[in-house]
């Protein structure tokens, strides 16, 4: 029997070393909408047909269900032994992802689908102060990897991660990424799945709301219509004065 554990322990290891990966882009755009692409691959081993069809239909139910968020993409496949999950998002106001999940009831049991939504989701925090906008996402894998590879599963994991990169139209003001480039427009995070099951995985970022072209235009036109009425005043009163001058003289 020990033989048999330590033969099956080393085949998990084999078959799940870097083979649960997690790719996400997030793409927010000038005028507030956003756009997020996201890619896992999980071992059929972990991930059955059915349970893939339990995720497909808690996405459609929680995600394709919410106003304003646009559901493009909700695909599960099988590519080389793996379970391919393709998800797409767009939203015309990035404020909309907040809270996008709903609540779970404690007294009903969530399934499979569920968890794995839930999990990899995560909570997202979006506060506007002034022209600036923080966004806070806190994902908690601890329980899944528990639950699905058991109390040594984070051992067995490798080099897996999960991945997000985030492309801004400004530059952040502040982030916690690992990599900024294209002059702080573009925000990366990389977190092994190893280290997820002390630690949740975190990703915040500070940056300026951007203003609509309208509202420069609008102001033109503001500003314009008093430099004119100011205009307007001034000429009447020298009018004024020039005919007070002369009534005097």
């Amino acid at each position: 029997m020990k033989l048999f554990c330590v033969v099956f322990l080393g085949l998990m290891s084999l078959l799940l070393c870097s083979c649960i990966e997690g790719e996400e882009e997030i793409f927010l755009n000038k005028d507030g909408s956003a756009r997020v692409v996201a890619t896992y691959r999980v071992p059929s081993m972990l991930l059955s047909a059915e349970d893939a069809q339990d995720l497909r239909a808690s996405i459609e139910a929680e995600v394709g269900g919410v106003k304003n968020l646009k559901l493009l993409t909700n695909k599960v496949e099988k590519h080389n032994g793996d379970r391919v999950i393709m998800l797409e998002i767009e939203t015309d106001d990035v404020s909309t992802l907040e809270g996008s999940l709903s609540e779970h009831d404690p007294a009903v049991e969530m399934t499979k689908g569920d968890k794995i939504l839930h999990a990899i989701v995560g909570r997202i925090l979006v506060n506007r102060e002034g022209l600036k906008v923080h966004l806070n996402r806190e994902i908690h894998l601890s329980s899944l990897l528990d639950e699905y590879l058991g109390s040594s599963g984070a051992s067995m994991l490798g080099d897996s991660a999960f991945r997000y990169t985030m492309y801004l139209p400004h530059a952040a003001e502040s982030s916690n990424a690992h990599e900024v480039s294209n002059d702080g427009r573009t925000l990366t995070w990389s977190h092994q799945l190893a280290d997820c099951r002390n630690t949740p995985i975190n990703l915040s970022i500070v940056t300026h709301i951007p203003i609509p072209w309208w509202i420069y235009a609008l102001l033109g036109v503001v500003a314009t219509g008093l430099l004119w009425a100011l205009f307007v005043i001034v000429a009447k009163k020298r009018v004024a004065a020039r005919d007070t001058l002369a009534q005097e003289e």
